[in-house]
C-alpha cells in the first residue's frame, strides 16, 4: 500500500530477520538446557517440588547453558542494528535496462 505517494517499507530487511532467529535459537537453547529434569517421585501432593538434584550443578547448567545464551543476546544487538547498503546508482540503471 502506498501512503502520501510512498511505497511501505519494513524497517527489517531479510537479513535482519534471518540475524534476529540465530539469535533467538541461541536464547531458547540455552534456557532449555537450564530446565532441571523433571522427576515425577519429586512431587508433594501432585504438585511439582523442585529440589536440587545431584545434576543442578552440573557444568551444562552453570556454565554451557548461560554462555550459549548470552552468545545469543550478543548476536540479537547486531541483528537489530544491522543496516544493509543501498544499492548504487550504477547498479540500480544496469537492473532497469
Amino acid at each position: 500500500m502506498k501512503r502520501d505517494g510512498q511505497p511501505r517499507t519494513c524497517a527489517f530487511g531479510w537479513q535482519n530477520f534471518a540475524l534476529t532467529a540465530v539469535a533467538l535459537t541461541f536464547i531458547v537453547a540455552g534456557f532449555l538446557l537450564m530446565l532441571p529434569p523433571v522427576d515425577i517421585r519429586n512431587t508433594v501432593g501432585g504438585r511439582y517440588a523442585p529440589t536440587p538434584g545431584p545434576g543442578a550443578y552440573d557444568a551444562r547448567r552453570i556454565r554451557a547453558a548461560p554462555l550459549l545464551s548470552f552468545i545469543g543476546f550478543v548476536i540479537a544487538i547486531p541483528a537489530v542494528m544491522y543496516v544493509p547498503k543501498a544499492p548504487r546508482k550504477d547498479e540500480e540503471k544496469e537492473s532497469e535496462v
